[in-house]
């Protein structure tokens, strides 16, 4: 399989995103059995498996299913980021977004040729550990979270680069030129667009 340098800074984009998560970002090209099968380069950061599937035009739902059935055989389950070097069709956004509460990422190449976070308008964004998140539920007097607070969709960039999964609750610190920082809580969830 051919490697291209989009590919090459994208895995290094990965390996930022994967140590400010505080996790292993030890980098390693695999080259294992079946791995042409699915038609995909694949790395290991740390104990994530990255597949780049080749395909120039538009992945297809059964493409994504046979990349994921090869993570978990391979053993990591819950562990894998996906990225496609053409834009996901609204098919394979459903079908992505429906797998982001098993742990299963995926980014448009283009998403990963730069560090988001350092980005102008890129307001910090965290999820809370969970007695934070039973705090802030606790204080607002917020019984069913998913209901009340506003919600931010699974394959919202920064959600992603953050590593959240619906069920999350994340802190979003934006600016005020009256208030100085103020942290909104946004309630993560596969697809923001379904009511």
């Amino acid at each position: 399989m051919v490697i291209n340098n989009m590919e090459e800074q994208a895995v290094n984009i990965l390996s930022l995103m994967l140590g400010r998560r505080n996790l292993d970002t030890k980098t390693e090209r695999l080259t294992p059995e079946g791995l042409d099968k699915v038609g995909a380069n694949a790395y290991t950061v740390g104990k994530i498996l990255v597949l780049f599937p080749q395909k120039d035009k538009g992945l297809q739902e059964r493409d994504i299913n046979a990349l994921v059935a090869f993570g978990e055989k391979a053993g990591f389950e819950k562990r894998m980021i996906l990225v496609s070097l053409s834009p996901p069709s609204d098919n394979v956004l459903r079908v992505v977004k429906g797998m982001s509460r098993n742990g299963v990422q995926f980014f448009h190449i283009r998403q990963l040729q730069f560090d988001i976070t350092t980005h102008r308008y890129a307001m910090p964004h965290r999820i809370l550990k969970e007695d934070e998140k039973v705090d802030l539920l606790k204080r607002f007097h917020v019984s069913n979270p998913e209901e009340v607070l506003p919600s931010i969709d699974s394959q919202d960039p920064m959600v992603k680069w953050i590593g959240g999964v619906p069920g999350d609750v994340i802190e979003v610190m934006r600016h005020s030129d009256v208030a100085g920082s103020v942290p909104y809580y946004r309630y993560c969830v596969e697809d923001a667009n379904v009511q």
